[in-house]
């Protein structure tokens, strides 16, 4: 199984998401990689092996920034490598997602034929190319991943975000257990509550096709049919 973690805050991000992965560690893994956003650029590090290597490099190379996603890989798509570890980059767009993408080769062929090039083995890249190619029609994050997720068949838990955007992360939940931890002026996705105790102790549990927008101080969330629901 894999593990996903995502913030938005006031603060840096990095250690959270690092405390996140560590306590995920639990569900088996063999690569792990994180994104943030810094000044409109997406900084990203990722390695095979244990999340204290990841660690490490993120220290050494002053990772920083307010809003950033991470994960915890167990190959599936590819060999355990760094290519293959996620998050997975087009353009200014990182994703990260656990689950099984079924369709991912016909995406990929289609994708490749548009120009998109790919550089690992993994079935996740093509959310990313997907998310790419659909903003150059709507130009907004949100719509963008609405639709390419209805080209997706299969299972998927998704964490979204774009290095123009420094204060929205988009979270898709499909087959695939996903929930949100809200905080006081900062708040978070995780593959499980586990991974975000030591930041809050409140949480919303996304249902089957449900959508958010998370940013610092508000979290919007859409069901499959796109109506904006509450949850307690």
């Amino acid at each position: 199984m894999c593990g996903i973690v995502g913030a938005v805050a006031e603060r840096n991000v990095t250690a959270i998401l690092l405390e996140g992965l560590k306590r995920l560690e639990y569900r088996g893994y063999d690569s792990a990689g994180l994104a943030v956003i810094n000044n409109s650029n997406i900084i990203r590090e990722r390695r095979s092996g244990k999340v204290r290597e990841l660690a490490q490099a993120a220290s050494q190379n002053k990772v920083y920034g307010h809003l950033g996603i991470a994960h915890t890989r167990w190959a599936t798509h590819g060999a355990p490598t760094q290519d293959n570890a996620h998050p997975h980059v087009s353009g200014d767009i990182a994703v990260v997602h656990n689950g099984i993408i079924e369709n991912y080769e016909e995406l990929r062929h289609e994708l490749t034929t548009q120009g998109y090039v790919f550089v690992s083995q993994t079935d996740t890249e093509v959310v990313a190319h997907l998310v790419h190619r659909e903003l150059q029609h709507t130009h907004d994050l949100f719509a963008a991943v609405k639709k390419s997720v209805t080209y997706l068949k299969g299972a998927y838990a998704l964490g979204i975000i774009r290095a123009s955007e420094s204060s929205r992360l988009i979270a898709v939940r499909k087959g695939s257990p996903l929930v949100i931890g809200l905080g006081i002026g900062e708040n978070f996705i995780g593959s499980d509550q586990l991974a975000l105790l030591p930041v809050t102790n409140r949480f919303l549990y996304l249902h089957e096709g449900d959508m958010a927008e998370i940013y610092r101080d508000e979290v919007k969330v859409y069901n499959a049919e796109g109506q904006a629901i509450e949850y307690p």
